[in-house]
C-alpha cells in the first residue's frame, strides 16, 4: 500500500516506513563510501545510492524521498572522506527526486500518458543539465582523473564536448534508473 493512498497512516505503518528509510539510508551511505574507496566505480556506486531516493518516492511519497535525500546527504558529508562526492550524490539523487516529483505532479494534471511521458522526458532532461553542467565545468574531477583535467584545462573544445557526453550520460543513467525502478516495482508488486 502506498502512503498517499492512505493519508492517515497507523503508527505501525509510519514505523515501518521510517525503519525502511533508515535501512535505505544505511545502504546508500555504504554505496557512497564504497564509491570513494573504489575510485574507479565512484559514479556507479553514487548512482546506486541515488536510485534509493527514487524508490522511496515510488514506495511511499515525495516527502519520504526528500527525507532520505537530505539524510543521506548529511550522512555522506559526515562519513565520506572525500567531500567532493557529496556534490555528485546531491546532483544525482536530486535529479531522481525532482524527476519522480515532477511525474507525480504531471500524473495528476495530464490524463494522456503519451503527452505526460513526453513532457516528463523534457523535464528530466532540463533538470539533468541544470545539475550536470555546473558540476562538469566547475568540478570536473568528479568525472575525470586529475591527469585528464590538467591535460584538457583551457582547451575550448572540451566545453563543447561536455554537453554531448552529458546527453549520453543522461540516457544511460535514466535507462538504468528506469530498469531498477521497474525491477523493484515488479519484485514487490507495486502498481
Amino acid at each position: 500500500m502506498h502512503v498517499e493512498d492512505n493519508p492517515k497512516m497507523s503508527t505501525a505503518e509510519r514505523t515501518r516506513m521510517i525503519a525502511t528509510l533508515g535501512v535505505m539510508a544505511a545502504v546508500s551511505v555504504i554505496f557512497l563510501v564504497l564509491g570513494t574507496l573504489i575510485s574507479i566505480n565512484t559514479v556507479f556506486f553514487t548512482a546506486l545510492a541515488a536510485f534509493l531516493v527514487g524508490i522511496a518516492v515510488v514506495k511511499y511519497n515525495f516527502a519520504a524521498g526528500l527525507m532520505l535525500f537530505f539524510g543521506c546527504g548529511i550522512l555522506d558529508l559526515i562519513l565520506n572522506p572525500d567531500k567532493f562526492h557529496v556534490l555528485l550524490y546531491l546532483a544525482m539523487a536530486g535529479f531522481i527526486l525532482l524527476s519522480e516529483g515532477s511525474y507525480k505532479i504531471l500524473e495528476k494534471r495530464i490524463v494522456d500518458p503519451r503527452k505526460r511521458n513526453g513532457i516528463h522526458l523534457i523535464c528530466r532532461l532540463v533538470v539533468f543539465f541544470i545539475a550536470y553542467m555546473p558540476l562538469a565545468i566547475f568540478v570536473p574531477r568528479l568525472f575525470l582523473t586529475e591527469e585528464a583535467v590538467m591535460r584538457f584545462y583551457g582547451q575550448e573544445w572540451i566545453y563543447w564536448a561536455l554537453p554531448g557526453v552529458g546527453v549520453v550520460a543522461f540516457v544511460v543513467y535514466d535507462l538504468a534508473y528506469i530498469f531498477v525502478k521497474r525491477t523493484y516495482m515488479h519484485l514487490f508488486k507495486l502498481k
